[in-house]
């Protein structure tokens, strides 16, 4: 599992987190973006919670979209999601692994 926290963007509140990532267990990546409680003892409020689901998304832009309106994106981020995909244990014996090399390979002919 793969795992980035972003530097939030200028205009969003101080207490917002995000997350981007590859979980090979669910064989998704996903994005997280909540608001941790602030001393009023409010309850965390989830603002975006995606590729919580096994196989949901397999498409590192589609996290990186979600994310961008509350974070920084780094310009090598997409990238580095796809490698982690290629690199972490994969559940599906590297089905997905060898599909995207395909997929790749078919793409440059």
């Amino acid at each position: 599992m793969s795992l980035y926290s972003l530097r939030r963007r200028d205009h969003v509140p101080r207490n917002t987190r995000v997350i981007v990532g590859w979980d090979a267990q669910l064989a998704t990546f996903y994005t997280q973006v909540w608001q941790v409680p602030r001393r009023d003892g409010a309850l965390i409020r989830n603002l975006v919670a995606a590729g919580i689901h096994p196989y949901e998304i397999d498409d590192p832009a589609t996290v990186v979209d979600l994310a961008r309106p509350y974070v920084h994106i780094p310009e090598d981020l997409h990238e580095r999601l796809a490698a982690d995909r290629l690199t972490e244990d994969d559940p599906t014996e590297g089905r997905l692994r060898d599909a995207l090399v395909k997929r790749r390979a078919a793409a440059v002919r």
